[in-house]
Order: structure tokens, then C-alpha cells, then sequence
């Protein structure tokens, strides 16, 4: 057992026809295109292993903004000690899979050490433009970048060889709300790309404000090697679009691309094999950017988490099936019952831990910004399981790449870092902003 504070076995019944007295049964969303149904079986988590275990994959680096002052990034380790600082202004930050390494792209592509900042190697320039988003394979080895020239460009860690693949697009796509009138109008905006989970597949999501364009590629020795593309509104493809920002996640086993828009709630699934819509989930978001996507490590279920200040709420997507469960209070108290407990079937899963804000074995998940402390949930049902760091007001968490260590950003304050025997510790780190994760929503 890695982790005393939140060890626990998950065990618990399905009662195939409804809920059991006294415990609290999810309401469908009213907008909902997908109805949720009291016999719907949530799937009990596959245990993810522990790989992130080196010294590096346990500093936290958190994004440093103070007023008037240089912004940067801060890393401290988990006896709350500063190691290292690297200025913002060198480029775009990503983190590795392992955790042990943040990239930095802009006119090239350095790599730094998570343990204390040091430059660690230069792998050249990219094709140019600016960076919009990065994605490391699920095994380490490759590294893409998606810039705004209208290209995906593949790095190979350990070689350091490059190959760069042009990306169609639309040059009069949509971006509802986002105005530039210097801007290149043949230059992406907004795109994205993400890995399958056996590494073996990239794809890019390109003008998903519309019309959006899905491309496959396998990964090869040699680099990307393009094997199908589909278009909204070209040979009868009908996708939909999303008017704001997306997190994006291939899940099912790497059958399906699900992607969340910021902007309505809505859920979008394409079918990875046919390059064609597989679906439309809404989710209940009364407002944009209200709700914060938490996808399990095992691709089964996304977990769509109201932000406290707006009340405090959580749904369900069962990935496999497209099934919407909730919205219902989220549970904070340890003698709260688990929400969907009586919705997956008799389960052990053990007590190993570890990331933000859902743990890399896939069993728990964190919850701040309650106004005390981090309260650790356990996954499917969210039975509160552990109180972190109770009476602190953490915004926002991270969990170190082995799970000891859970650290949590204070309103105004710094960090409160809390080990794996429930001890807390409080750093001073004036004007922190976020954290550097190698997920994120």
C-alpha cells in the first residue's frame, strides 16, 4: 500500500432494479440526448500501473503570475523545497508522459529536467508558426506537435529524428467570438491532436469550430503516414462543431474519439475506424466553461465536475455506452454515500495508487475548491473515502507521478502539501496560477 491516507477496497452490489432505499439516484439532464436509466451499469475501473515513479515525476511545477511582474514556472518537490524556475516566456510548456520532463516549444524544441529546471537537450527547430498544442505517446517514445502553418510535426525521443506532415484545412473556418484581423486567415486556430492508447495511431482534430476535419495516421520508424481523412460537409460526412475550446481523449479500447466542448456540455463521439459521427451526449452546463472534464485513465467513463462556485455538482458518461447519469450533488462528507453506488457490479480494486485531479491507478478522484481542503472520492461510485488538508481553501490539485504526495494550490496563500501519512505542509509561492500536469482537460 503506497498511500495510507486514502487505502480502501471497493466493494459494493448492483441491484439491478433501482436504487436502494436511502441512496440517491441520478436525475437526466432536461436537455439531455442521451436518457439516463436507473439499470445502466457503470463498469468497474481497471487498475492502471504505477510507472511514474522516478524523483523527477514527484515536483510539482506551478505556473508563477505576479501583477506587473515576469511570469513563470516554480518547481518544488515534496518536502515543500524550491528546486528549480524556468521563465514563461520561453515558449509553450508540456510535461512528459513519465512525468520526468518538460518540453518547451517555440521557434525549436528543448527538453528540461522535472527535478530542478536544467536543460537537458535541444531537438532543433520546428517548421514555424506558433505551437497549438503537443501530445506525447502513451509509451514515452514520440512526441507530436500541431502548429499553426498547418502542420503535425513527430519527434522521436530517444533519437531526436523529425518528420513534418502538411494538414489540410479550410482557410475560411469558424471561429465564433475570436476576432484578429492581422492574423494569417490560412493559419490554423483551432486544432488539436491526440494519441491512441497503444501509441500506435495519431489524430488530428482540425477546425473543430467548423468545418471540422478528422485525419488518421500510423505511427511508423519513419514517422506519420497518413490512412484516412473525413470532412464536415464533403462525401455526405456530417460532424458537428463545437463554438469554444475542446478536451479531446481516444477512449474504448481506441475505438472512439470523445471529444467535450466547453462551450454547451455537449459530448461528441467519432467512430475511429470509420472516420464518421458516432454521437451526441448533452450534458447539463448552464453556463460556458462551467464544467471541468475528469476522463478515467481506463477510457471508460468521463466524469463532468461543476466547478463549487457555481454549485457543486457531478455527471456521469459511460464512454462504452454513451450513457448520461446525473447531474447530483457531489459528495464531500466521509459518511456521504457514493452517489452512483448502485449503478456497477460487486468489484475489488485493491488499494495502489496517482494525477490530477484523478489518481494514474484510475481509483480515486480529487475534489477541491469546497473551502475544506481535498476530499478524495473513489471511482465509479465517488464514495468519499479520505478529507485532505480539511479546513485549507485548495483550488486546485495535483497528484505527484507515485501518489504520495497530493498538492493543492491555496486562494492566496501558496501550496499545502499533504504526504502520504496525512501530514501538511504550507509553501509560500506568492502568485501561483496552475499547475504543469501531463494531463489535462
Amino acid at each position: 500500500m503506497r498511500r495510507a491516507v486514502a487505502g480502501f477496497a471497493l466493494v459494493a452490489t448492483l441491484v439491478s432494479c433501482g436504487a436502494p432505499s436511502g441512496a440517491l439516484s441520478p436525475g437526466a439532464s432536461t436537455t439531455s440526448a442521451t436518457t439516463a436509466s436507473p439499470r445502466v451499469v457503470l463498469p468497474s475501473p481497471i487498475p492502471q500501473a504505477i510507472t511514474r515513479t522516478s524523483a523527477a515525476a514527484q515536483v510539482a511545477w506551478i505556473g508563477v503570475a505576479p501583477q506587473g511582474g515576469k511570469a513563470s514556472l516554480v518547481g518544488v518537490d515534496p518536502s515543500g523545497k524550491i528546486v528549480g524556475r524556468l521563465e514563461r516566456d520561453l515558449g509553450s510548456f508540456f510535461r512528459s508522459t513519465d512525468g520526468a520532463q518538460l518540453f518547451v516549444v517555440s521557434d525549436q524544441v528543448r527538453s528540461y529536467s522535472a527535478l530542478d529546471g536544467s536543460l537537458l537537450r535541444n531537438y532543433g527547430p520546428t517548421p514555424g508558426g506558433a505551437p497549438l498544442d503537443a501530445a506525447f505517446s502513451p509509451d514515452g517514445r514520440w512526441l507530436a506537435l500541431l502548429g499553426s502553418r498547418a502542420y503535425a510535426e513527430v519527434i522521436d525521443l530517444a533519437s531526436g529524428a523529425t518528420q513534418t506532415t502538411p494538414l489540410g484545412h479550410d482557410p475560411n473556418a469558424l471561429h465564433p467570438g475570436l476576432s484578429c484581423p492581422s492574423c494569417d486567415p490560412s493559419a490554423l486556430t483551432w486544432s488539436t491532436l491526440v494519441f491512441s492508447p497503444d501509441s500506435r495511431h495519431v489524430y488530428t482534430i482540425v477546425d473543430w469550430g467548423g468545418p471540422l476535419r478528422l485525419t488518421a495516421f500510423d505511427v511508423t520508424p519513419k514517422g506519420l503516414t497518413q490512412t484516412g481523412t473525413a470532412v464536415d460537409g464533403q462525401g455526405g460526412q456530417k460532424f458537428p462543431s463545437c463554438a469554444a475550446a475542446i478536451a479531446a481523449r481516444v477512449v474504448n479500447g481506441g475505438r472512439t474519439l470523445a471529444v467535450f466542448c466547453h462551450l454547451d456540455g455537449r459530448i461528441l463521439f467519432f467512430d475511429l475506424a470509420t472516420l464518421t459521427s458516432a454521437g451526441v451526449v448533452q450534458a447539463e452546463m448552464r453556463n460556458p466553461f462551467w464544467i471541468a472534464p475528469i476522463f478515467t485513465p481506463d477510457g471508460q467513463l468521463l466524469y463532468l465536475h461543476q466547478y463549487p462556485a457555481f454549485g457543486d455538482q457531478v455527471q456521469v458518461v459511460d464512454l462504452r455506452t454513451q450513457k448520461l447519469l446525473g447531474p447530483v450533488r457531489t459528495p464531500l462528507k466521509l459518511s456521504d454515500p457514493g452517489p452512483f453506488a448502485w449503478l456497477f457490479t460487486v468489484a475489488y480494486a485493491g488499494g495502489t495508487p496517482s494525477t490530477v485531479p484523478v489518481s494514474p491507478d484510475g481509483l480515486r478522484l480529487y475534489v477541491a475548491g469546497t473551502g475544506d481542503g481535498v476530499t478524495v472520492l473513489q471511482v465509479p461510485d465517488l464514495k468519499p473515502v479520505a478529507k485532505l488538508a480539511p479546513g485549507t481553501d485548495v483550488g486546485e490539485v495535483w497528484i505527484s507521478g507515485d501518489g504520495r504526495t497530493v498538492y493543492g494550490m491555496e486562494q492566496g496563500k501558496g501550496l499545502v502539501i499533504t504526504a502520504s501519512d496525512g501530514s501538511v505542509k504550507r509553501v509560500d509561492v506568492h502568485d501561483a496560477a496552475w499547475f504543469l500536469a501531463s494531463e489535462h482537460g
